[in-house]
């Protein structure tokens, strides 16, 4: 069997409400979207379609090597992007700052282990970001960019990354279903080997 899969970061709740939040602020301002739901939030650092069970376990053991590599690390969460930011709105980004460099690190690590897998990595450049909604039509995209424009300075808060989450995706006719499979501590976090929950 195959699961689609991804690893990512996972968010806090009291950010997460934030973002919610910030979303409910976008509704009725000239766009048809679909928010991402509270718990659905995260920032993706790999996501891989389909892969077999068998592959799987690889995925765990691999994102468990190179968590224990990277030290554990704080990122911001900030602002509102629209995607693209000129022409027909599909998405709407929440920025993710990275001071430390350790995201960018534990991403490029990643890709180069799962790229030994034999797994495709994403090919542009790594930019990361939390997916606040996904726009299904605009009738007035400037109304809506208006709106967006106004949560660009918006400081939602600060996340401390402790681990890295490899999870499962079903999709469902009331949006995807994630399942975390594996949990790995990143560098002295670590509690244990990043074998499957």
């Amino acid at each position: 069997m195959t699961a689609r899969t991804f690893l990512a970061l996972d968010i806090d709740e009291s950010i997460r409400r934030a973002l919610v939040a910030a979303a409910g602020r976008l509704a009725h301002r000239g766009a048809n979207f679909r928010a991402t739901g509270v718990d659905n939030l995260h920032v993706t650092l790999s996501f891989l379609g389909d892969v077999t069970d068998g592959l799987l376990a690889e995925v765990c053991s691999q994102a468990g090597a190179v968590a224990a590599a990277v030290e554990p690390f704080d990122f911001g969460v900030k602002g509102t992007v629209c995607v693209p930011p000129q022409g027909q709105l599909r998405m709407v980004w929440v920025g993710v700052a990275d001071p430390t460099g350790r995201l960018a690190k534990l991403q490029a690590m990643l890709s180069d282990a799962l790229a030994a897998l034999g797994l495709r990595t994403e090919e542009r450049g790594f930019r990361p970001h939390i997916t606040l909604a996904r726009i299904k039509y605009a009738a007035d995209p400037n109304q809506f960019r208006q709106a967006a424009e106004e949560l660009a300075g918006a400081d939602f808060g600060t996340q401390h990354a402790g681990e890295l989450v490899v999870y499962t995706s079903r999709l469902t006719s009331s949006g995807p279903v994630y399942t975390a499979v594996a949990r790995p501590k990143l560098g002295r976090d670590r509690g244990g080997q990043a074998f499957p929950l």
